[in-house]
């Protein structure tokens, strides 16, 4: 009798495995295809128009019929979200969703193929998406059991329904069952990547119905919702851009590539809130077998981390009172300055490299012996005090950690003048981690990057991402004698565990990009906050005269150009990373513009991307054709 409990749990896995094996094999039955054509009547007449016209007339039919204490659009996105699909072909909006969020996805014809172990399955989740999608490519009618899936799932379960046609569903109690309900007028692929997009706030509406929609939603009924900061996924010509004048990005980077210059790329544009270019090229690496760049592989985005990590700490932190660009370290960090010269280095003059802080130690220099690595310093294997993974099989003695910041304090300080170090952020990194009370990354990841929804932006991608999508560094010669794949490029970075102030964001072009759009927004994205104008404001600002730097940010040369383009204003702001990347945003413009390259593979001493001038070429590009743009 005992053994019974047991029994019935391996009873009720292998039952819930066969559903789900059901579940997958009903999911790539194959689904006509999205028609082409607008099939109801307000949208006929913009067949002939161009896509880009064709998808502002949808915008302009999506009604919002329900929306619950606002639910919608969603905001913070650390949720366990599941997308159940029922009906026609659902694929658009399926992709479009994944541009913004992480959801489990669950497809099925009708209703009646749903196993009952799915909706036990789906009480998990914190909120499920439902839509139902017309049958026919040549229909507007949902099928009338679709809703019964509203009578099934979980009653404590949070629902949001968006419905692309008309029928029976309307006559359900689909009202009282959902917290927010979209329709999306018919089953096409527009309406479905529209209505995406306006669920997570890229877009808004205020369309109302010209027909009734069962016995509650009336002629004329329609609710509002606005744009919450979140980038759009769009094309140039909705913006007045000719994308004929961006294909010259497409040939720029692909004679990088021909010309050695790196073995892939990512480039993301966003102008005014929206992205109008996202495209990669080339391989991880030069090998033949080498894995093609995809807008899902993420890059060590090196000093990027600076801005992206900290300086967005920084700020963060100083619109919750804890931090002040006009303290010193003494303030701060007493304990680890004390007496030295460092104790009076003040914030501010130290995140615009102006402090007299040497611009880099080589600390690994010290670790090798006859050329190899310190057996008493680096062991194969963690444990008993070898904690901190610096590449495959090297762990670091986590006590020489402190070793570390002796050189820096024990390094004399040169003139209060502009010059670039990396030594700020060992001790920006001391400073938040004490007032947070835990590690940087982890803080990041859960206060900001996941909230936001930002899914290939992390430090110690190892932990998040599977190898092949995680693009290789250097071979490295001189310190871990390996290729550094997975494991951030920067040795100092990498004593410190893999996450430093200074380097150790990996990242794609597309997440990155949402980093800097949050800045243009002056702190808001996606219905939060994270700082305010003022605070964005005071650190994108030079700082000093005679000092192009922000606080943590690089900025335009006095006469323009420099580690951006010439055309770049005055007001614009970023950072560039040794790995080769750049990301850059521009106030004036509303532009974002972001380069991912592996350049350092496999050798760093390979400059051609910077002797080449290939990053700000790709900026020019972008400027001419948003200073060209109809008006």
């Amino acid at each position: 009798m005992k053994k019974r409990p047991f029994i019935y749990l391996i009873l009720s896995i292998v039952l819930f495995s066969f559903c789900m094996q059901q579940w997958k094999e009903n999911s790539n039955i194959p689904y006509p295809p999205v028609p082409k054509n607008w099939l109801s009547e307000p949208l006929k007449k913009s067949q002939n128009l161009s896509t880009s016209e064709q998808f502002k007339a949808i915008e302009k039919e999506l009604v919002l019929l329900k929306n619950d204490a606002q639910v919608l659009p969603l905001a913070k996105l650390d949720r366990k979200i599941a997308l159940l699909s029922i009906g026609g072909n659902s694929s658009e909006f399926r992709e479009t969703i994944s541009l913004f969020a992480q959801t489990t996805n669950f497809t099925f014809h009708n209703a009646e193929q749903i196993p009952d172990s799915i909706y036990s399955h789906l009480g998990q989740f914190d909120l499920c998406l439902i839509s139902f999608h017309a049958d026919s490519t040549e229909s507007l009618t949902i099928n009338k059991q679709q809703h019964i899936v509203l009578e099934k799932l979980p009653k404590n379960l949070e629902k949001i329904s968006i419905i692309f046609g008309e029928g029976e569903i309307f006559k359900s109690n689909l009202h009282s069952q959902c917290k927010a309900i979209l329709w999306g007028r018919e089953n096409h692929w527009m309406a479905q990547n529209r209505a995406a997009q306006l669920l997570f706030g890229a877009i808004g509406t205020k369309a109302t119905l010209d027909h009734d929609l069962g016995h509650l939603y009336k002629t004329g009924h329609g609710l509002v919702t606005v744009p919450n900061g979140r980038l759009k996924f769009g094309a140039p010509e909705d913006l007045g851009i000719d994308p004929n004048k961006l294909k010259r990005i497409d040939e720029i980077a692909l004679k990088g590539i021909k010309d050695g210059a790196y073995p892939g790329c990512q480039i993301a544009v966003a102008v005014k809130g929206q992205f109008i270019y996202r495209k990669s090229f080339g391989s991880q690496t030069y090998t033949d077998s080498s894995i093609k760049i995809n807008n899902e592989a993420v890059y060590d985005i090196a000093s990027i981390s600076k801005i992206a990590g900290s300086t967005l700490l920084a700020m963060h932190l100083q619109y919750k009172g804890l931090y002040s660009l006009d303290k010193k370290l003494k303030d701060y960090i007493p304990e680890l300055t004390k007496e030295t010269s460092y104790s009076n280095i003040g914030l501010r003059e130290m995140m615009a490299h102006q402090s007299g802080l040497t611009p880099w130690i080589a600390f690994y220099k010290k670790t090798l012996k006859n050329g190899q690595l310190n057996p008493s310093i680096y062991a194969k294997k963690a444990g008993n005090g070898y904690e901190l993974e610096v590449a495959g099989n090297i762990f670091m003695r986590t006590d020489y950690v402190d070793s570390m910041y002796q050189q820096i304090l024990s390094t004399p300080l040169g003139a209060k003048k502009y010059e670039y170090s990396d030594l700020c952020y060992y001790f920006t990194q001391k400073i938040f981690e004490k007032l947070i009370g835990k590690k940087q990354n982890t803080y990041l990841t859960e206060m900001i990057y996941a909230p936001m929804g930002l899914r290939y932006l992390r430090y110690l991608p190892r932990s998040f991402f599977p190898l092949t999508q995680i693009v290789p560094t250097e071979r490295d010669q001189a310190f871990r004698k390996q290729l550094i794949h997975g494991y951030v490029h920067d040795p100092g970075a990498a004593m410190l565990g893999g996450v430093g102030g200074h380097a150790g964001i990996f990242s794609n072009a597309t997440d990155l990009a949402s980093i800097m759009q949050l800045i243009l927004n002056h702190g808001k994205y996606g219905g939060q906050t994270y700082f305010n104008e003022a605070i964005m404001q005071e650190y994108t600002k030079a700082q000093f005269a005679g000092n192009r730097r922000g606080a943590g940010f690089d900025r335009p040369n006095a006469s323009g150009g420099g580690t951006c383009d010439e055309l770049a204003s005055s007001l614009s702001f970023g950072h560039s990373g040794f790995t080769g990347t750049l990301a850059w945003a521009d106030p004036k413009d509303e532009v974002v513009f972001i380069f991912l390259s592996n350049r350092v593979h496999p050798d760093q001493d390979n400059w051609k991307l910077r002797d080449l001038g290939i990053r700000t070429q790709l900026q020019h590009v972008v400027y001419e054709a948003v200073n060209s743009r109809k008006k």
